[in-house]
Parts: C-alpha cells; structure tokens; sequence
C-alpha cells in the first residue's frame, strides 16, 4: 500500500510540475525519469502502469486528441528493463547516459506527431530534445538520489538494491 501512494504521489507531482512548467512556457520531463525509476526498482508492471495512465493524464492536461505520450512513455519502461539486464556496473555517475537517452525517446516522437510531420517541427522537437537531454543527463542521476532517499525513509525498495534483487531472482530459478 505504501508503494502505491508512494508511486501516485510521485505521479501526481510529475504531471502537475510538467503542467505548470509547460503553461509558463518552459519544456520539462519529469513523468519520463518517474517511468524509468519505477520500472527499475519496483518492476515492470509498475512501471507500465505510472507510463500508460501518466502518459494518458498528461495529454489530456496539454488537449492532445490521441495518448502518444503514454505510447512512448512505454519505451521507457522497455529501455529501463533493457538497462537492468544489460549494464554491469552500478555506478550511479554511469545515470549519465540514461539520462541523455529518455529524451529521445519519450519527448522527441510526441512532440513531431503533435506539431506535425513537417521539417521546422522536427527540427524544433530535435533541438528540445537535445537541450533537455543535456539538462537530463545532469540531472538524473540526482533525481534517482532523491527518489531512493524518500524511498529508504517509506522502507520501499531501492534503485541501489534493484540489480541485488534481480541476481537472487536468478539465483533461485
């Protein structure tokens, strides 16, 4: 139970704070990380949860007729699975790359079909995305610390632990 208020609150927090900051005119990514810390740490199927009705949320606060964000919110939690399974170290310097890599895949392809398919829309979606991957890769890795720390003092699982918890999984089976 606490897992859930703990992942509704974060959710509730992510989408109001991209709301607020898409109104005064500024492009923020905060339901993406989210995404990819609860994929990480709690499993996939939280994490499709907090992508899909996230994703849904959020293009129903911004007006857009279909839910691409939660499409590609989705990748998210395929890349953060893939991430688990694949890196070797657990660095927390190496959220690095993740950090530049959600970007591209969870604002860039949205903000293309939204605007249309045209080259000035690819090339501004293409520039948003860059300049929020920059500011991403920066800030991710401080984003997990965070969220592990809220995390440790609820006792919930954390980003710390997640591949500990994958190799006994495997241990056993």
């Amino acid at each position: 139970m606490t897992r859930f208020c703990y992942l509704f609150l974060f959710t509730f927090a992510a989408i109001l704070g991209e709301v607020l900051a898409e109104s005064c005119g500024i492009k923020v990514m905060l339901l993406a990380p989210l995404v990819f810390y609860t994929t990480y740490v709690f499993g996939h199927t939280s994490g499709i949860f907090v992508a899909f009705f996230g994703g849904c949320v959020l293009d129903f606060c911004f007006g857009a007729a279909n839910p691409w964000t939660a499409l590609f919110l989705l990748t998210i939690v395929c890349f953060a699975a893939f991430w688990l399974h694949q890196t070797e170290q657990d660095s927390i310097s190496l959220l690095i790359i993740p950090g530049a890599i959600i970007p591209f895949l969870a604002q860039f392809p949205p903000a293309v079909i939204h605007s249309g398919f045209t080259l000035q829309s690819i090339l501004d979606a293409g520039a948003d995305a860059v300049i929020t991957a920059v500011f991403s890769a920066l800030l991710f890795p401080l984003a997990i610390m965070l969220m592990d720390f809220i995390g440790s003092s609820l006792s919930l699982e954390l980003f710390a632990d997640a591949r500990e918890r994958l190799r006994n999984r495997q241990r056993r089976t």
